[in-house]
């Protein structure tokens, strides 16, 4: 079981840039999978279940180096149901932990011949000598039998023992945490989301030891379940946080986190560990300025190169989950995870002499900010810059957002900013959905039972940010075709000529780009009349939720803001003889718009849709799913042209 949601978030990570490879086809950004149920099941989800977990953890005395160390036994028991099977077992370690020992029990006795597989981690092939996975495969021969592996297992310093999880990825009957914390020892538990869950605590006092032992019990655990567009672990599961404070040792006191002032010191001695070489840095600096005079175009260029010229790999744990990279290394590989991205960016701002910073944070997949000195608050590092009286921070992970434009997962969220030895707390600017607006408008005519014309559609923010992901992911010769695949949603009836793009390269302002369009049959005759539909785009169409199936709140991407604005010549000869009544709904959290109007020779259409909270709690999905059949029923609506 990960004790540490770093892992969780190098694994959705991973999972995204999978996802991402794929969504070209797509015509909009991810606001929900259509008809979203959406548990994603594996095959033996309920062939396998845990008879039995059990963990012990024990602080106990260690060396010089780890004064203190977390002793873990655990012991867990898995039942098959079903048929037969092997159960994946998966346990991350890094250089401040290590494996002892892994024991497969098979039929009730240990079979050596089941050994367990020790690797390095790696994330995209690139390799991190810190990170390390022991695996092993036990069987699970027929149904009823029960297999188990048990696991010891130390952590050598108390900083890295964060979280504990009760649920897994299977049913389980029972699962029991012990934390055995002698009174030279000073740490506070934290129960997080245990009240929904059927869940015993109790705390006896060892007065031979003279060590607290707490023991939770928690009985018909259901499986986790991983669901798209869901908040992260921590919001939802229960789990207990340990927090270390201190230790009284023989040799006197040693200080963990007993505040955030702790925390932030810890983070700080990384820093001064780093060594970045000023000189390399001050040379590429200059480099990457050559020719700019003013200050704001030195800044967006070397926010620009960083974006454009850095890969983001996403790793975040052991000691480089949070110690950031040397800067020149950064520079040498051309990639770096989000520590060595913000290390990189800061140094070459001041290598120019800007007032750059370090900034720890935590994304919105934690549900926790820095009242809580753990590292289990934050997962994430960026920028901050300091400029003529104001602060922006810089996230170069975020490829292709502009300056002064923050990506929804940070917006809000608090930051901690170096500050020499001391820090400052401050929170990421909020944006609403203007900032991330999507326009289209359309000037078209009837061409026989064609719909001809020009379009010009605009995106920033985020939207944009989507799309030219996707675009810089094809090869530049295929770009042209990557886009009309893209903006015709692989309709061939739906024909673009001249494609104009403002530059792709550039993404301080939108993104902007016209076409002439042919759509083909996209007008019915029928007799003396014609009929036509608005809107070609549907977007949100079917984004219905599967409320039976759903477990959690969902979550959007980010704030959207979809504007379509076409303007529709009367066909000579023709009159309008229905117009269709529109759609408003105004919600707290959303809103849809849809309005016709005639205006002398042309109908107006107008339509815009806002997520103006990206968080959409299960109590709104009732309301959501009625409001999205109220625009599906729209969309469908047509006008009507007779002959005069």
């Amino acid at each position: 079981m990960t004790r540490n949601p770093r892992y969780l978030c190098l694994l959705i990570a991973l999972w995204c840039n999978a996802s991402n490879a794929l969504a070209i086809k797509k015509l909009h950004p991810p606001v929900a999978s259509k008809n979203i149920p959406v548990a994603i099941p594996g095959k033996d989800e309920k062939n396998i279940a845990i008879s039995t977990y059990l963990e012990r953890y024990e602080f106990i005395t260690g060396d010089k180096d780890y004064p203190v160390n977390i002793h873990q036994n655990s012991a867990v028991t898995y039942r098959c149901n079903q048929f037969r099977t092997t159960v994946p077992f998966v346990e991350f370690y890094d250089d401040k932990s290590r494996i002892d020992e892994v024991r497969a029990i098979v039929s009730g006795k240990r079979n050596k011949m089941i050994k367990p597989a020790f690797q390095n981690y790696t994330v995209d092939g690139i390799f991190y000598s810190d990170a390390r996975v022991c695996t092993m495969e036990v069987p699970l021969e027929q149904k009823g039998e029960e297999s188990s592996v048990e696991l010891d297992k130390t952590t050598l310093d108390p900083r890295y023992f964060t979280a504990i999880y009760f649920t897994d990825s299977y049913d389980i009957d029972k699962h029991e945490v012990q934390l055995v914390v002698p009174r030279w020892m000073k740490v506070e538990i934290k129960e997080m989301n245990l009240k929904a869950y059927n869940i015993r605590k109790t705390v006896v006092y060892d007065s031979k030891r003279d060590e607290d032992v707490y023991t939770y019990t928690a009985t018909k655990l259901p499986a986790k379940v991983t669901e798209k567009n869901a908040p992260g672990p921590s919001y939802v599961y229960p789990h207990l946080l340990v927090l270390s404070k201190y230790a009284e040792l023989k040799g006197g006191k040693t200080n963990f986190f007993n505040t955030t002032a702790d925390l932030y010191a810890w983070y700080h001695s990384l820093v001064k560990q780093i060594g970045d070489d000023e000189v390399i840095l001050k040379a590429k600096a200059l480099e990457i300025t050559k020719g700019i005079s003013s200050d704001t175009g030195k800044i967006n260029a070397v926010y620009h190169w960083m974006q454009d010229n850095i890969r983001y790999i996403a790793f975040e744990d052991g000691i480089a989950g949070f110690k950031p990279e040397k800067a020149q290394l950064v520079l040498q590989h051309k990639y770096g995870d989000c520590k060595g991205m913000a290390n990189l960016t800061r140094g070459l701002l001041k290598a120019l002499g800007f007032d750059a910073r370090l900034c720890w944070i935590g994304t919105d997949h934690i549900a926790y900010d820095y009242a809580i000195p753990s590292l289990a608050v934050d997962n994430h590092m960026i920028c901050a810059l300091n400029y003529k009286g104001k602060r922006y921070f810089l996230d170069a992970t975020e490829t292709y957002i502009g300056p002064n434009q923050y990506a929804q997962r940070i917006q809000g969220r608090q930051v901690m900013i170096e500050d020499g030895e001391s820090f400052i707390l401050d929170r990421i600017p909020l944006r609403n959905w203007e900032q991330n607006t999507a326009i289209e408008k359309r000037t078209l005519r009837v061409d026989g039972t064609n719909l001809a014309g020009k379009v010009h559609q605009q995106w920033d923010g985020e939207s944009k940010e989507f799309l030219l992901t996707q675009v810089h992911g094809i090869k530049k010769e295929k770009l042209q075709d990557a886009l009309r695949q893209y903006l015709t949603e692989s309709n061939n009836k739906y024909q673009i000529n001249n494609l104009q793009t403002s530059d792709i390269n550039y993404w301080d302002n939108g993104l902007d780009i016209q076409y002439d369009l042919e759509f083909q049959e996209a007008v019915t005759a029928f007799g003396d009349e014609l009929y036509a539909e608005m809107d070609y785009r549907k977007e949100m169409s079917g984004y219905t939720i599967d409320t039976a199936k759903r477990e959690n709140d969902m979550l959007f991407y980010y704030k959207h803001h979809v504007v379509n604005e076409t303007t529709l010549e009367v066909p000579a000869g023709y009159k309008v003889t229905t117009l269709p009544a529109g759609l408003k709904i105004d919600r707290d959290g959303y809103s849809f718009n849809i309005s016709y109007k005639v205006n002398g020779s042309q109908i107006l259409y107008h339509k815009e849709l806002i997520i103006k909270n990206p968080w959409l709690p299960k109590s709104g999905f009732g309301q959501w799913n009625a409001d999205i059949r109220a625009l599906d029923k729209a969309y469908l609506e047509q006008i009507t042209f007779a002959k005069k």
